[in-house]
């Protein structure tokens, strides 16, 4: 062993005799170095922290207890052997007390001194593996969390972000087929007058409209990144479903199928963003829409409960799906709308999946597989349940339940 990679032992004691013996027993194995009073041992250890440390627990000025303590405070790993002519129980339990490794009387045994030495080295040696080890399995903790965060932050990042683009999609959709519908009109007329004309600017309000919807539809997604909670306002149901109708005329996904929609026989509201209302009727036409074969009809109809049904079970299985119903009262009253195809249905082993973001059975098209993750992610944050239905070769219907306003 080299002298750089000796272990370090410190000597103290006020008695020049067992200082220096103690000094030759162990020099040719260790790196020793010498203290003449608690004082110095405290200076000499800031200096240079030693492994072990022989301490006589008798000195003028700091008591061994004290400097054992300082040790302590220096360095935790420092293994300590207390030394002294005057041994006793208290002052032996309360060496024990502060952390001292070992007790031993003078006069020492020399074979005893060495024994409970080499105890103490191997006892820091082991403390200090041990740290080690937990200080780099508490390392590695902090960096699986860290990365955990991370990977969350961006997956919640991702799924915000293509919310976003996916939420926007439809809107924009609109616009473009009113632009297209302005730009056919234009062309085919000189002059704009009388009917002409206010049809050209009711088209026009609706892409203004749907211009604003993109924007609350931005700022919807930034409060969900800054963990805000947005406020939402009162909605006429009946208002929202005369703008859905208006809306999905010109939305390609109705092809050759037909939207037929119900309102509220008499009208009510909703306590929801109006732009979240729409979102989540878009969202389950079109998916209905893509659903369905061409020439078929998709309903959508509204109603007023002024409690729920008590027979009224929702149930997971192989032909139900119920998200957030856990928190329907039947004795509360709901909006209920249902949106009804007459597509192809969903097989019952997918049926709990989809729900899910990024979950699409229209890969070919590039379906996005987030329309009905957003949907219920919206549905669920106003308070509101939805049930899906589904019949292989028959078709679905999805209907959300939103609180009435009064309540």
């Amino acid at each position: 062993m080299t002298e750089y990679t000796k272990e370090t032992l410190l000597i103290v004691d006020d008695e020049e005799g067992p200082r220096e013996s103690l000094k030759i027993v162990f020099e040719e194995r260790y790196h020793v170095l010498l203290a003449r009073s608690g004082e110095e041992a405290v200076t000499v250890a800031r200096q240079t922290p030693p492994h072990t440390v022989i301490l006589d627990i008798r000195m003028a000025g700091m008591s061994g207890i004290e400097v054992l303590k300082s040790l302590k405070e220096i360095d935790p790993h420092t293994e300590v052997i207390m030394l002294t002519a005057y041994e006793t129980l208290e002052t032996a339990r309360q060496a024990l007390r502060y952390g001292a490794r070992d007790y031993i009387g003078k006069p020492f045994n020399v074979k005893a001194m060495r024994t409970a030495v080499e105890s103490a080295m191997e006892h820091r040696r082991l403390s200090l593996n041990i740290a080690s080890s937990v200080g780099q399995l508490d390392s590695l903790q902090s960096d699986l969390e860290k990365l955990m965060m991370q990977e969350e932050m961006a997956r919640t990042s991702s799924q915000i972000y293509a919310g976003v683009l996916h939420d926007i999609n439809n809107p924009l959709t609109i616009i473009r087929g009113y632009v297209d519908l302005l730009m056919h009109r234009l062309a085919e007329m000189s002059r704009l007058t009388g009917n002409d004309l206010e049809e050209v600017r009711e088209n026009m309000n609706t892409v203004a409209q749907q211009v604003r919807v993109c924007c609350s539809i931005s700022n919807r997604h930034l409060e969900l990144i800054r963990r805000e909670s947005p406020e939402g306002q009162l909605v006429s149901v009946n208002l929202i479903l005369q703008d859905l109708q208006d809306l999905i005329k010109v939305h390609p996904a109705v092809r050759e199928s037909m939207v037929e929609i119900t309102p509220l026989e008499e009208d009510t509201s909703v306590f929801i963003h109006s732009s979240e209302l729409m979102q989540i009727l878009l969202n389950l036409v079109t998916n209905s829409l893509q659903n369905s074969p061409a020439s078929r009809k998709v309903t959508v109809q509204a109603a007023l409960l002024p409690s729920l049904p008590s027979a009224a079970k929702f149930t997971n299985g192989p032909e139900e799906r119920i998200i957030n119903g856990e928190i329907l009262d039947p004795k509360r009253s709901y909006v209920a709308v249902t949106i009804r195809d007459q597509g192809k249905g969903i097989p019952a082993d997918i049926i709990e999946e989809v729900f899910e973001p990024y979950f699409t059975t229209r890969k070919e098209d590039n379906g996005t597989g987030l329309g009905l993750a957003i949907v219920s992610r919206l549905v669920t944050r106003n308070r509101g349940a939805i049930h899906l239905r589904t019949k292989v070769g028959e078709g679905s219907s999805f209907t959300v339940y939103l609180p009435r306003e009064s309540e």
